[in-house]
């Protein structure tokens, strides 16, 4: 989650969930840094809920402005969205029960409040209408003085670096959003496409200290664990990801 200000508005860029433990996760994510009703506009580089999982937040605090990303992004953010807010409902639910639970079972005096939900499946379906979508490399206002264009990232169906240009003081200043960037060559997703010249730029650097390694190796190395353990007749479990490379874990499990 990055402001912008530009034009006396305030721009948000992406607006994930923190991803850690539960309560330093609800405290972060309950706490908005600024006021919601005070942003003018979100751009969203895509669905991935550490990009896009507070929006429900921001709508429930105040915010009612528009959403910009791509039409993928925002048909995916959908099912996500609500999923996330399914998912806050039942872990309060859990925490509450836990602590009635003490109360009932082990006489243990109950001073902590009831847990509410960061959001909830409701609060996600109000984000849903705010979304507008925006076509790759097509320039479109989205505040005094700002424009918006994207580009493709290369990491998930729907995912974009972003491109904001400024005029205010009739000087331009583009500023560009990386998002998260995808690695060339793969089967399905298309390549990223090089980063469009700007003058500040900010960048996700998971990889920023290291190369990925060749996709080759990577499939030597889950073949020699399967053959390896096919041989003494142990049992695989294979983390798969439902959604691109993140979210809504499951697992397949496989025994010879």
């Amino acid at each position: 989650m990055h402001e912008v200000a530009v034009g006396g508005q305030k721009f948000l860029l992406d607006c994930g969930t923190y991803q850690g433990r539960r309560q330093v996760a609800r405290d972060i994510n309950t706490k908005l840094p600024i006021p919601a009703a005070d942003v003018h506009a979100v751009m969203l580089s895509h669905a991935h809920i550490d990009h896009s999982g507070n929006l429900p937040s921001l709508v429930r605090n105040g915010f009612s402005g528009p959403i910009y990303t791509s039409p993928a992004t925002a048909d995916l953010c959908d099912p996500l969205l609500q999923d996330s807010g399914f998912i806050q409902e039942k872990d309060a639910f859990y925490l509450n029960r836990r602590s009635w639970r003490r109360k009932a079972v082990l006489g243990e005096e109950d001073t902590s409040r009831t847990v509410e939900p960061i959001y909830t499946v409701q609060d996600a379906t109000r984000v849903l209408p705010l979304f507008r979508r925006v076509l790759l490399h097509t320039p479109t206002e989205v505040g005094n003085e700002l424009t918006y264009e994207t580009f493709e990232a290369g990491h998930l169906l729907g995912s974009t670096t972003m491109v904001l240009e400024s005029h205010e003081g009739g000087k331009p200043v583009r500023l560009c959003f990386s998002g998260d960037v995808g690695r060339p060559n793969l089967p399905i997703i298309p390549d990223p496409e090089p980063c469009p010249d700007a003058d500040y730029l900010i960048m996700e650097s998971t990889y920023g200290d290291r190369l990925h390694k060749d996709l080759g190796q990577a499939t030597n190395k889950l073949a020699d664990a399967v053959v390896r353990t096919a041989g003494r007749g142990g049992k695989i479990i294979v983390p798969a990801f439902a959604l691109g490379l993140r979210n809504n874990l499951f697992c397949c499990y496989t025994s010879w």
